[in-house]
């Protein structure tokens, strides 16, 4: 599927999967999410995101009804961050013979930045 719109400069992806598994880096823990997209139009391609669920203390400043005395609300929201790029921007749009084949691709390039990250910290 394409979008024929000249701002649209990528083909349409298609959501196949999603994982969450939990990185303890350090001394810090990341609640992690990976998401596998398919290109609907090239076979064989696809992107990956990876995402920190993180925690946010939030506060609106504005007023509901415009007027500069704001009544401030405050609350806590997860959000997602997305950390892909730490990684690599390979994973915007590669290639691989299967959903698996992606899928370890994008694991094994986890595998080695986190080995990278371990050998960081041992020195600091």
């Amino acid at each position: 599927m394409r979008i024929q719109h000249p701002a649209v400069t990528s083909d349409v992806f298609k959501l196949i999967d999603t994982f969450e598994f939990d990185l303890v880096v350090g001394d810090r823990f990341f609640p992690t999410r990976v998401e596998l997209f398919r290109d609907s139009v090239r076979k064989g391609h696809f992107r990956c995101r990876m995402w920190e669920r993180d925690l946010y203390h939030m506060q609106m400043t504005l007023s509901q009804d415009g007027q500069r005395r704001a009544r401030r609300s405050e609350s806590d929201e997860e959000i997602l961050v997305e950390r892909t790029w730490e990684l690599s921007s390979r994973f915007e749009d590669f290639e691989a013979t299967s959903p698996a084949g992606a899928l370890k691709l994008f694991l094994d390039s986890l595998g080695k930045y986190l080995d990278r990250m371990g050998s960081v910290q041992g020195k600091a």
